[in-house]
């Protein structure tokens, strides 16, 4: 379907090439059904064969051979494909918030006998039911209806092929230097189950407001204009360092806590643990989280299923001001990237030139050493995040630059348009009456471009929105998501909601809990799938692309779907490790017809109803691969009977892709939709947006734009 809002951030070529490869690519889109396999049975066994090792391909400057024919970094397997993954973000094993849960243990055991072939009882207090494989000892193709308790395997059967799994640094490491491996065994159980299931993890080390172990002084008064608010997960009680800062949200923004703000400063600097280290390999904060993150690679660190470790979810801003704000340019640059290094210089081995600390004071803030190697991660990935305020901007205000030559960088942001962004969480504008951000590719454009600049591939790794906005938000997302030829994570799995008619609960399963969550409140309804989410999410996705994916693109109500690829090369007919590989899922049906430079090798049904086709380019038409242009080795698969719209769009985009938006450029429209929110009708939103003036002088700087001159 053509759709208005991808046309605004594109580049163009010039208007003859683009008419006659347009035209080129319609025509082989058109011509589709001159290929086609026979299907085969899938072959039923207990587990799947081993996940290849992912790693990221960096492109040279000005090569062609990245996502849309550009030189952007990708993930890649060993055989080169361009790997584009698409999964959910599972929270059910982390140490959360809950109501009357001040310092009080996780609500769910850590325990892998608590869920070897049973699943633990729900609990309403708990934003996510327990994550639970209960047939895994009967193999791969279990039950995966609704209540079933395979939550992996149903996973799998939406066409889920990753899963951002969220871990907890106060369950890692409960008592200072001491790391649990209970808890690992517990995350390792986990993984066991998506390996059995063909399912890539990351493990994220998630936090948000820096901890749970955040609370309010018993009976202590808070400053005017700050509403109670508590951390929500992360670090232990005992790396908490608050420095008598209330815990409360100013302006009614769980992100201006100056509680969290504080411990968060603690953080970045580093601040001694009081008594023995033990097994940490030093005495500050930060030495015991990435003595935490060793232990969680120690494990895994061979492991193929695990793709790789995200050094922490939405890193907050520190602060000891009384406006818990700071520079968020200094703060990237000067705090959150050398943690960033430190952590991979621990994991990998990286030194970029730098002696290494001394192991009795390993942390060097200055940066004039690298910090000691604890493990040897080196077929695995670093995802990282810009700080969590992003969400608000759709960019990031950052000097984007390289920070740490380990070749396998995922830069991870998280994009959340019109739902955590400015117009919706602190402006009040609703959805569709917002001049900012100006359209749905807006963030991922952004998103192209600060990776590109840190020689990083790009996964989104939480996006989302409540149900009640799937037709509108999810669409556009996962729209974006299409043209931008990135993957990502949805938040999230699973939810518990008050809500009987499951628009509020951001989840694809979702379970009524009643009207209150008291303790010992049972929920009061079984799990449902919500529909919306399934439309949008369990699509045709081009898993796997031998050569250049250039486009794809599908109508989600039917699941006909298109893509354009190029690979000027020739691939064996027959070995599936090397052909392009497409991931339909049992809702989507129709037949698999392949056009072009290229031949369907097969189609596999597999016993959940989905099917994956193999398909084998064929090399150019003529010449050889190094002079042959582009559309000599172009060819298309489609899946059913994509209407004309669908076509069109793919055809566009194959030679038009997503153009990256920069730093000044975005900052330069946000303040010109500030101004337009400052003149508007509504009182409301006017005000909203003078005081969101004077805080973003605070965020950003008053002087001369810091990203123009980096």
């Amino acid at each position: 379907m053509v759709r208005g809002a991808r046309n605004l951030h594109q580049s163009l070529s010039p208007a003859g090439t683009v008419v006659a490869t347009v035209a080129l690519v319609a025509a082989l889109l058109a011509a589709c059904g001159s290929s086609s396999g026979p299907s085969a049975d899938g072959t039923v066994a207990k587990g799947a064969s081993p996940l290849p090792f992912l790693h990221v391909v960096v492109p040279a400057a000005g090569a062609a051979s990245g996502p849309g024919g550009t030189d952007r970094p990708y993930l890649a397997d060993p055989a080169g494909r361009q790997m584009l993954l698409h999964g959910v973000d599972v929270v059910g094993i982390q140490d959360n918030f809950y109501a009357g849960g001040d310092g009080k243990p996780a609500l769910y055991p850590d325990s892998t006998t608590s869920y070897d072939g049973t699943c633990p009882a729900d609990s309403s207090l708990e934003d996510e039911f327990p994550v639970c494989e209960v047939d895994a000892s009967t193999g791969q193709w279990v039950s995966t209806a609704p209540g079933s308790g395979n939550d992996v395997a149903q996973m799998r059967a939406l066409g889920f092929d990753i899963v951002r799994l969220a871990v907890s640094w106060s369950l890692l490491e409960p008592t200072p230097g001491h790391y649990s491996t209970t808890y690992i065994d517990r995350i390792n159980q986990f993984v066991r189950w998506a390996a059995q299931q063909g399912i890539y993890v990351i493990l994220d080390m998630h936090e948000d407001q820096y901890s749970r172990y955040v609370l309010p002084a018993k009976g202590a008064k808070l400053p005017s204009g700050c509403t109670r608010s508590t951390g929500n997960d992360g670090a232990p009680a005992w790396a908490v360092f608050t420095d008598g800062k209330p815990a409360c949200a100013l302006l009614g923004q769980s992100a201006l806590n100056p509680a969290s703000a504080a411990a968060t400063q603690a953080f970045f600097e580093n601040r001694t643990v009081p008594g023995p280290k033990g097994d940490a390999p030093g005495t500050g904060l930060q030495d015991h989280y990435i003595g935490a993150m060793a232990a969680l690679a120690q494990r895994f660190e061979y492991d193929s299923t695990v793709v790789g470790y995200e050094i922490m979810n939405e890193p907050p801003v520190g602060s000891t001001a009384s406006l818990p704000v700071a520079n968020l340019y200094q703060t990237s640059s000067q705090q959150l990237y050398p943690f960033y290094t430190r952590v991979i210089e621990a994991l990998t081995g990286v030194r970029d030139g730098r002696p290494t600390c001394p192991a009795s004071q390993p942390t060097s803030l200055s940066g004039a050493c690298a910090y000691p190697q604890l493990t040897h991660v080196s077929r695995q990935s670093m995802f990282y995040e810009p700080l969590g305020l992003r969400n608000l901007f759709d960019f990031s205000p950052q000097v984007s630059a390289p920070f740490s030559s380990y070749p396998n960088l995922v830069y991870s942001p998280h994009i959340y348009t019109h739902v955590f962004t400015a117009d919706a969480s602190f402006l009040g504008v609703p959805v569709g009456q917002s001049p900012y951000p100006p359209s749905y590719t807006f963030g991922y454009a952004t998103a192209l471009s600060e990776a590109n600049l840190m020689h990083s591939a790009t996964f989104v790794t939480e996006f989302g929105n409540p149900p009640s906005q799937d037709a509108t938000v999810l669409a556009g997302m996962t729209d974006a998501q299409q043209t931008a030829l990135v993957g990502g994570t949805l938040w999230a799995w699973a939810g518990n909601t008050t809500d009987p008619t499951l628009q509020s609960c951001w989840a694809v399963y979702c379970r009524y809990v009643g009207k209150s969550q008291t303790p010992g409140h049972t929920p009061a309804t079984p799990e449902e799938v919500v529909s919306s989410r399934v439309t949008y999410l369990s699509r045709v996705i081009p898993t796997a692309t031998a050569g250049v994916l250039r486009s794809y693109d599908d109508d989600p109500t039917t699941g006909a779907f298109t893509m354009v690829a190029s690979d000027p090369t020739s691939v064996t007919r027959g070995v599936r490790s090397s052909e392009t590989l497409v991931t339909i899922p049992a809702r989507v049906h129709g037949p698999v017809t392949v056009g072009g430079q290229a031949t369907l090798d097969t189609v596999v049904a597999r016993p959940d109803g989905s099917r994956m086709a193999y398909v084998a380019p064929t090399g150019t038409t003529f010449g050889s691969p190094s002079t042959a242009s582009t559309s000599t080795s172009t060819y298309t698969v489609t899946v059913g009977s994509p209407d004309a719209s669908v076509l069109a769009t793919a055809a566009a985009e194959a030679v038009t892709p997503l153009a990256p938006i920069s730093e000044p450029v975005a900052r330069a429209q946000l303040a010109s939709a500030l101004a337009t929110f400052t003149h508007s009708s509504d009182p409301s939103v006017r005000s909203n947006a003078v005081l969101a003036s004077s805080l973003l002088g605070s965020l950003f700087g008053t002087g001369p734009d810091p990203a123009a001159a980096g």
